[in-house]
């Protein structure tokens, strides 16, 4: 039977809640080792009847400890027959140190299977030991609990163990739920950011590039441009105030103002007619309150939609239709520009199918019903 069979990494490591270096186990273990051969060897040295081989065994019962963590079975076997060489001599030391030594290390460090077979060699070496120099009652009383005492000692300190591995495995989950949180916190405030900065620098320079050609012909008229300008800086740093206020909350301030929802929808078509661009909504159904994230999504899925199309689609019309549904909305906004524009790739276009996939929804974007223009259409769940 293979006793000096190795134990795995996993138990060796989670029973050894000091984690002290190597080299620092191994000069314990020898001062262990040193340590229980005096205590062995000392009876024998000053018995009258003691002779050198005796004092060989009582190495034999305490030397090898050295390499008890390594292989504990095979220690407790080797010590063990050393010790029951000794009893059979009448050379027993006070109490058989060796082997308390190595039960306690088996009950800490083998698995169970190997432990109950540990126990059974144990069993029956110290039953002969006692029975054949006709010891009594008193010295098994006294050798059985010292026994107990060692594997109760060594099984406490494998709970010990568990326990350290436990914890540490929790703060471990724990701190990968943090570091999760965080990114997902940080991917919320970039698209956030990005929603915001892009739709309005996207209509300050429509504006701002109408703006000279106005102002020679119109020069009314590019006033109120140059005020759709300020206006739109004004209106992105207040967003942006908002969106940042979520930072400043979890550091004990006041809690950051609600984010814009679907009745903020009017607001941006408002927007991207000062813009010049032909902008309808439409509703459909009969309007209710959303979740919050439902309400959210849909501002900014329209939001982006516009952007995409001040930017990129050269449309001079944008139509916004959404529709109350029992267990959905859907936000379809199509433009008559040029097509499927390339924006696939952009941080927009991924915001915003992040945006909607996080509520449990869908969207698509494609050429609109004639093969023209371009059509952004979102379905979120509201239940």
């Amino acid at each position: 039977m293979p006793l000096s069979m190795p134990l795995p990494a996993t138990v060796r490591t989670r029973a050894r809640p000091a984690r002290l270096p190597r080299n620092a186990t191994l000069w314990l273990d020898g001062l262990i080792a040193v340590a229980v051969f005096v205590g062995t060897a000392l009876p024998v040295t000053f018995s009258e009847d003691g002779e050198v081989w005796h004092i060989l065994v009582a190495a034999g019962a305490s030397l090898p400890l050295i390499w008890r963590r390594r292989a504990p079975l095979l220690t407790t076997v080797t010590v063990g027959l050393a010790i029951s060489v000794l009893g059979l001599s009448h050379q027993m030391p006070p109490l058989p140190f060796g082997p308390l030594v190595a039960t306690y290390t088996f009950a800490s460090l083998s698995p169970s299977p190997w432990r109950q077979v540990a126990i059974g060699v144990q069993a029956v070496g110290v039953v002969v030991s006692l029975v054949v120099p006709g010891e009594n009652a008193a010295t098994f009383g006294y050798v059985g609990m010292a026994y107990v005492a060692a594997y109760s000692m060594g099984i406490a300190s494998r709970g010990r163990g568990d326990r350290i591995a436990v914890l540490e495995e929790r703060a471990a989950r724990q701190e990968e739920e943090r570091a999760a949180a965080a990114a997902r916190d940080r991917n919320r405030i970039a698209r956030e950011v990005h929603d915001i900065v892009a739709h309005t620098v996207a209509i300050m320079v429509v504006q701002a590039e109408a703006g000279p050609v106005v102002a020679r012909s119109d020069p009314a008229r590019a006033e109120k441009t140059f005020e759709v300008i300020a206006e739109s800086g004004r209106s992105a740093i207040a967003q942006l105030r908002r969106s940042l206020a979520a930072l400043r909350s979890a550091e004990g301030e006041e809690p950051p103002a609600p984010v814009p929802g679907v009745g903020d929808v009017p607001r941006l078509l408002g927007e991207a007619r000062r813009g010049g661009l032909e902008a309808a909504l439409r509703w459909r159904g009969q309007q209710r309150p959303l979740p919050a994230d439902v309400d959210a999504t849909v501002f900014r899925v329209v939001q982006e939609a516009l952007t995409n199309t001040i930017r990129h689609a050269r449309a001079s019309m944008v139509d916004v239709l959404i529709e109350f549904n029992p267990l959905e909305i859907r936000v379809t906004v199509t433009d008559d520009g040029i097509g499927a524009v390339d924006v696939g790739g952009g941080y927009g276009m991924m915001g915003m199918r992040e945006r909607v996939t996080a509520c449990g929804g869908e969207l698509c974007v494609g050429s609109g019903p004639d093969g023209g223009g371009f059509t952004v259409r979102a379905v979120l769940p509201t239940e």
